[in-house]
């Protein structure tokens, strides 16, 4: 199996948590035709943020719940790898991949002043993805047979499925 399946189960996992994410929205393409990874591109919501009386500034990033909303998102990606595997789907997860992820995760959970272990985020990431395990196989084959995706196609094919 080629890196570029497994990759496409780490962004459908980041793209299905980013989607039903209290604070973050989907902002850029997922593109798996470069060396057979990818990556994918969230950024704070405004709306999202007013939604739940937040502060929408740059301040926002330093709220615990902001911050654990990104941590959720930020472990899907080998959370979704995991469970792929576990499922017989022919992926072998590769924890070395998700390292930027992982720097980045600590990386904000510090800033917001939380623990910089992320085991609860990841438990928080299985739960969300088994709920939407046939979402996420979908967004996954989709992802793998188009390899380039545009971030309103990925919002609407989650919403469309």
């Amino acid at each position: 199996m080629t890196i570029k399946r497994e990759a496409a189960f780490h962004e459908a996992g980041h793209a299905v948590a980013a989607h039903r994410s209290s604070f973050h929205n989907i902002v850029g393409p997922i593109d798996l035709g470069a060396y057979g990874s990818g990556e994918i591109y969230v950024s704070l919501s405004k709306a999202k943020l007013q939604a739940k009386g937040k502060t929408v500034d740059a301040s926002s990033s330093r709220d615990k719940e902001v911050a654990i909303d990104l941590a959720v998102i930020l472990a899907a990606g080998l959370i979704a790898e995991r469970l792929a595997e576990e499922s017989g789907l022919g992926v072998t997860a590769n924890p070395e991949c998700a390292t930027p992820d992982h720097e980045l995760l600590r990386q904000q959970l510090a800033y917001a002043g939380l623990s910089k272990k992320f085991d609860v985020h990841e438990e928080a990431a299985a739960r969300l993805l088994k709920a939407e395990w046939s979402l996420v196989v979908a967004l996954a084959n989709h992802l793998y047979s188009t390899t380039l995706v545009m971030p309103d196609d990925v919002v609407a094919f989650i919403e469309g499925n």
